[in-house]
C-alpha cells in the first residue's frame, strides 16, 4: 500500500487518504438522506475517527470509521472497512508510485482499519522531517487545560533535553560522523542540517531499518504522534496541552538516549547505525525547539549551563 507523503503529520495524510476512499464509496451506493448530511458534514470537518496505536513497536494508525458507518448503512462493519480498503488501493493505483510512501492496510473482525509505515516510509518522512524547517501559523501559546501560565510549570527538563541534543550533535560533527550547517535566520526552527551523510542511512541494505531497540521505535512514533498535534490535531481547533505534548516527546528520548548509545563500539563497529541515531537527536531536537519557542513562549537553549 503506498500513498504520496505531502505532509509531516502521517495523521493528515491518512484522513485525507480515507475520506478519498469515503468518497468513492459513496458513489456506489444509495446513501440515506440523513446520512449524506452527516457525512457532508464530516467532510467539511474532516470528523474521521483515527489515532496512533501507542507501544506497538511500529507507527501505526487506526480508524474506526466502518463502525460510524454501519448503523446507517445496514452492513457489517467488516464488510465496509473491506470496501474502504480496497477503494485506497485503487485509489493508489491511479495515482501511481511517484513520490510515494509505502503503508499495509489491514483490517480486522470488528471492522477497524489499521494503517502501518513500512521501514521505506519511515526512512523517506525522517529524510524529508530533518532536511525541511518545522514552520506552522501564528498563535498564541497554550499550555493546558487549566490555563496555567509559562511562569508556574516546570519547562525545565525539556530545556535541558533540547540542549543535550545540540550537544550530542556537536559531538557528532566533532568526532567525523556527521557534517553540521551553520545556524541562519532561514533555519530557525532548527538548530542546524546534517549536509553528510546524505542521505542518512536509515537503511541496511536489505532495506531494513537500521534501528534495534524498541526504544529507537518509541521515539519514532513520539515524532510522528508530535507532528500530528502540531499540524493536524491542532487544525481542529481543539484545546491542546502542549506540555504534554512536549513531555512526552521529553519522556520518549530520554529512554532512547538510556538505552541506544552513539560512541564506543556502536560507532567503530556500526557508524550507520550511530550516524541514524544521530538523525533521530536532529529530528527530536528540531521538534523540542518548536514548542518551546512556538508554542510553551519560552526559549530552547542551545548549551546546558
Amino acid at each position: 500500500m503506498v500513498i504520496v507523503l505531502t505532509k509531516l503529520s502521517f495523521q493528515c495524510a491518512l484522513l485525507h487518504f480515507l475520506q478519498k476512499a469515503v468518497s468513492l464509496y459513496r458513489e456506489q451506493l444509495e446513501w440515506p438522506d440523513r446520512y449524506e448530511k452527516k457525512l457532508e458534514a464530516w467532510a467539511r470537518m474532516k470528523i474521521i475517527p483515527m489515532k496512533q496505536v501507542k507501544d506497538c513497536g511500529r507507527v501505526t494508525y487506526k480508524s474506526a470509521i466502518a463502525l460510524k458507518l454501519f448503523p446507517a448503512l445496514q452492513q457489517p462493519a467488516i464488510y465496509i472497512a473491506t470496501e474502504l480498503a480496497q477503494y485506497c488501493r485503487e485509489i493508489v493505483s491511479i495515482q501511481g508510485k511517484k513520490n510515494v510512501v509505502d503503508f499495509e492496510v489491514e483490517v480486522i473482525s470488528s471492522g477497524i482499519i489499521y494503517l502501518t509505515l513500512t521501514d521505506l516510509s519511515i526512512a523517506n518522512w525522517l529524510s524529508y522531517l530533518i532536511s525541511t524547517p518545522l514552520q506552522s501559523k501564528k498563535q498564541k501559546f497554550q499550555v493546558n487545560f487549566d490555563h496555567q501560565s509559562a511562569e508556574t510549570i516546570n519547562l525545565l527538563p525539556i530545556q535541558y533535553t533540547h540542549a543535550r541534543c545540540c550537544s550530542l550533535l556537536r559531538m557528532g560533527e566533532r568526532d567525523h560522523l556527521i557534517t553540521l550547517s551553520p545556524t541562519t535566520p532561514e533555519n530557525y526552527s532548527q538548530f542546524c542540517f546534517i549536509l553528510s551523510p546524505d542521505p542518512i542511512p536509515w537503511q541496511k541494505f536489505n532495506g531494513k531499518l537500521q534501528f534495534l531497540h524498541h526504544a529507537e521505535y518509541k521515539l519514532i512514533a513520539e515524532i510522528a504522534s508530535t507532528l500530528d498535534y502540531i499540524y493536524c490535531i491542532s487544525s481542529t481547533k481543539k484545546p491542546l496541552n502542549w506540555e504534554k505534548v512536549a513531555h512526552s516527546l521529553n519522556t520518549a528520548f530520554q529512554t532512547f538516549y538510556c538505552q541506544c548509545r552513539i560512541w564506543g563500539k556502536v560507532k567503530v563497529q556500526t557508524p550507520n547505525l550511530a550516524q541514524a541515531r544521530l538523525g533521530l537527536v536532529l529530528a527530536t531536537q528540531a521538534l523540542l525547539k518548536f514548542l518551546l519557542e512556538k508554542r510553551l513562549g519560552t526559549k530552547a537553549p542551545l548549551e546546558l549551563k
